[in-house]
């Protein structure tokens, strides 16, 4: 939300996150800062609360809180207050995390285009990925090596976004979307509704780690509906420059399509062509719901993963 004031303007962002992992607050902290940065927003603080069920072990609860100040204090983000809240309305913990940024000067306001290309900054469904981790990490070593957890594990980083947003700045990109909730699928989707335009993309071109492939496989899970903050969209006239710019920064980045005039949201796969639907829950929740899935509910956008793409 964008509250406009005579010198300037605030903008107000909140993010959530669902999970018994003493990391749950991270995300939902990486999804709020990357969102005012996003914004070009100067961070000036958030506030956190935890809703937890009656049976949650309360050592638990406290080490979320921990976790939460120790990033903060990492990453010089100053932190306003914390709360938490016993609800027996809810089965699993979640946090809350509301942040306020500030920019001087008048917001700008850019008309989209047809014909604008749409970048993938980084991967789809990667923080899903390292959330699955997160609460299934004993699962996940029954049927992974070792190298292989400490691969994903080496992603954490990543769901917090600097290098990236301050290159879009540079380059005076018009807009950015950070893929949350519903990954990828949704945040195109929103993308289009946001512009009033159409969409064509190629989910060929999407940028999606192996390790993310094989742990959805695992759990029967759709990558392209999963949430991946760290990771953006953003559209700009020229997309391979972006990328370009992006990649000398060791930064992962592709043009995976274009808006269009009209009112289509088009996803190519190969031969095959299908309309974005409207988002479906994030399949995030699927681990909270018990037991594995095929991946296939009425409200899917698409069922196959695609090829993998390396990083």
């Amino acid at each position: 939300m964008r509250i406009d004031t005579e010198a300037g303007w605030l903008q107000h962002e909140t993010a959530v996150s669902w999970g018994w992992s003493e990391e749950t607050g991270v995300y939902a902290l990486a999804q709020a800062a990357n969102a005012l940065a996003a914004a070009g927003a100067g961070c000036m603080g958030m506030e956190v609360q935890i809703m937890f069920p009656p049976h949650a072990d309360h050592a638990k609860i406290y080490a979320m809180e921990r976790c939460i100040r120790k990033i903060c204090r990492e990453r010089g983000i100053e932190l306003r207050g914390t709360k938490l809240i016993q609800c027996p309305l809810y089965a699993a913990p979640a946090v809350t995390v509301s942040g306020i940024g500030y920019l001087p000067g008048r917001a700008e306001q850019t008309d989209a285009r047809a014909g604008e290309e749409i970048v993938l900054v980084k991967w789809a469904g990667m923080e899903g990925m390292l959330k699955i981790l997160d609460e299934r990490e004993e699962e996940l070593r029954q049927r992974f090596a070792p190298v292989f957890i400490s691969q994903i594990r080496s992603y954490r980083d990543e769901i917090f976004a600097a290098a990236e947003l301050e290159t879009a700045r540079e380059m005076k990109v018009p807009a950015v979307r950070q893929i949350t909730d519903g990954g990828i699928l949704a945040a195109l989707w929103k993308l289009a509704k946001e512009t009033g335009m159409g969409i064509e993309a190629d989910m060929k071109r999407m940028s999606i780690l192996q390790e993310t492939i094989e742990v959805c496989e695992h759990y029967r899970l759709n990558p392209y509906q999963m949430t991946s903050a760290g990771s953006f969209l953003m559209l700009t006239e020229d997309g391979k420059a972006l990328a370009d710019a992006l990649e000398r920064k060791k930064i992962r980045a592709s043009v995976i399509g274009r808006l269009t005039a009209g009112n289509d949201k088009l996803i190519h796969n190969g031969e095959d062509i299908r309309y974005i639907d409207r988002p479906a829950p994030d399949e995030i929740y699927k681990l909270f719901m018990g037991g594995k899935n095929d991946g296939r509910d009425e409200k899917s956008n698409i069922k196959v993963f695609g090829e993998e793409q390396q990083s």
